[in-house]
């Protein structure tokens, strides 16, 4: 499975964002959260994470090897961002609809439900 997420959707410090992904994965990667673009099926087993934060975005493979230390400890240490990354801001409504608009046209068969 792939997942999509923009941080710059929901502005929530590093530590949230890790605790929430955390428990998407814990709780069986049901895509809940605001900052999930998309989640794409690709039969395979492990779960890759392409995460944007900032202008930045890193994609990161879960494997079975890490899972456990990814859900209790965070993955920001596997995902190599910049300081700068974890500097978001809180977004108002029209930056929401731009980062959800932009994603659409060049993903349209994005089966985005925001």
């Amino acid at each position: 499975m792939r997942v999509i997420i923009n941080r710059n959707l929901c502005g929530h410090p590093p530590f949230a964002c890790e605790q929430c992904f955390g428990e998407f994965l814990r709780t069986g990667a049901y895509p809940d959260r605001s900052c999930i673009m998309d989640v794409v099926e690709d039969a395979k087993p492990e779960v890759t994470a392409v995460i944007t934060s900032g202008v930045h975005t890193r994609e990161l493979v879960i494997t079975d090897d890490i899972r456990e230390e990814v859900i209790y400890d965070g993955y920001m240490k596997f995902a190599d961002f910049p300081d700068d990354a974890y500097e978001i801001q809180m977004p108002d409504g029209n930056q929401i609809r731009k980062i959800i608009r932009e994603y659409q046209e060049q993903h349209p068969q994005a089966e985005q439900g925001k």
